[in-house]
């Protein structure tokens, strides 16, 4: 996208839009029970604490997360409706004006299930995470060009961090991150004896009962297997963006170093006893990483380009 007003408006709606996702992480995950008093014996348990329409108290850390939460979510709805309606004739292309017009329904649904967030179906949870990632993304990728696409390789990278992204919140919905607390194995299995492949459906919610008895570290560690495989592809792509020349050298190395770090603070949540800002971090890695991987398909269309 060219300099100008209409750039602005999209690198401040995306800046909000990172206000959005990491707000909302803190509030699910506090909801969830990371960060209370009497860690881990709390995990769980404060999933329905302060449903929809419940008072918090005033000057709480959760009190001040939702409020930022709401006056970002608001701020960007109009940053959108002004993208679309003031900048129809300066998004050059049919696929960045379809980009544009699906940040506002995608915000639109995100306002809709927040009406039912809190909730113990893991499909809200995964609504609300995969929503604003795919907003973020339509955002950047506004920011970063008005035209073109991505190589097969790329789009692979992108469909993979977004499974990833799905398996990280279904670890959340499920509460089964302390299921494994050890690294690389779970106790030194690989993988669960037996598996409750309800565990992986996000439109099932599963009674107390079932997920005391659930095997839920397969959870973990298609998790992890899961970003064994980012991984590859993404150093693939790295390395191929290092070697194609000094233009996209510098987005080959940031996907890199974003990579390697996400994996540090994965690893760093096992080792800590996932405390909440590790947590916090894990996710906001999640979206800047997301990021780069968009960032790098631009900085390839435009090389291709150029040569």
């Amino acid at each position: 996208m060219k300099p100008g007003p209409l750039r602005w408006l999209v690198l401040a709606a995306l800046l909000l839009v990172l206000v959005i996702t990491t707000t909302s992480a803190y509030i699910r995950l506090s909801q969830a029970g990371f960060g209370c008093a009497d860690w881990p014996a709390c995990y769980g348990r404060s999933v329905s604490a302060y449903s929809a329409g419940q008072l918090i108290p005033e000057r709480s850390a959760l009190f001040w997360a939702r409020a930022m939460h709401r006056l970002a979510a608001s701020s960007t709805g109009i940053l959108l409706l002004l993208i679309v309606f003031l900048g129809w004739d300066k998004l050059q292309g049919t696929a960045a004006r379809l980009a544009a017009v699906t940040t506002v329904i995608l915000a639109g649904f995100l306002a809709w299930l927040g009406l039912f967030t809190p909730s113990k179906l893991p499909a809200v949870t995964l609504g609300n995470l995969l929503g604003g990632m795919s907003l973020l993304a339509l955002l950047w990728w506004l920011h970063q060009r008005d035209r073109g696409g991505g190589r097969k390789l790329q789009w692979l990278a992108l469909a993979a961090l977004a499974l990833q992204i799905a398996l990280g919140g279904m670890i959340g919905a499920r509460h089964a991150a302390l299921s494994c607390i050890t690294l690389p194995a779970c106790a030194g299995g690989w993988w669960p004896d037996a598996v409750d492949w309800r565990l992986f459906n996000p439109f099932l919610a599963l009674s107390a009962s079932d997920m005391g008895s659930a095997a839920r570290e397969a959870l973990i560690m298609s998790h992890r297997y899961g970003a064994a495989l980012v991984a590859g592809i993404l150093c693939l792509l790295g390395v191929k963006a290092i070697r194609r020349g000094a233009h996209s050298a510098a987005g080959g190395w940031m996907l890199l170093g974003m990579l390697g770090l996400q994996m540090l603070l994965g690893a760093g949540m096992v080792v800590a006893n996932f405390p909440l800002p590790l947590a916090l971090l894990h996710n906001l890695g999640a979206a800047l990483l997301l990021g780069a991987t968009i960032g790098l398909s631009w900085r390839n269309s435009k090389n291709q380009e150029e040569t």
